[in-house]
């Protein structure tokens, strides 16, 4: 990937990280691991965004911001922060932790969740 990993333009949709992750993680939640550096965290981690895209040089895409869609494990109602559960999956963040973004349409069916960033 061209220009590497970078902090400038953090407003944008999408940014750059450093991953170990593989082209067959896409699609899944993502949490940070270590300094730019995104995988799938540990049960209860902070959910950072969406995979979309991992680069041959481990240079990866995460949507950061706006309304992305990933799935979910467990109950999860509308209007509830999350966390990732360390398997690809976010899940209901509980009392006592602190979520990032919140269910806008959880569709039970897919196990799949929309999740406002």
């Amino acid at each position: 990937m061209l220009g590497g990993v970078s902090n400038q333009g953090v407003f944008a949709r999408t940014r750059t990280f450093k991953t170990s992750l593989t082209k067959a993680d896409v699609g899944k939640a993502v949490a940070m691991v270590g300094n730019n550096e995104v995988g799938l965290g540990a049960d209860g981690d902070m959910f950072a965004g969406k995979l979309v895209r991992v680069e041959k040089d481990g240079i990866c895409t995460v949507e950061t911001h706006g309304n992305v869609k990933v799935p979910y494990s467990g109950t999860l109602a509308v209007g509830k922060p999350v966390v990732v559960d360390g398997t690809g999956k976010v899940k209901d963040a509980g009392t006592g932790t602190n979520g990032r973004g919140f269910a806008s349409v959880v569709d039970a069916t897919a196990s799949t969740v929309e999740i406002e960033l």
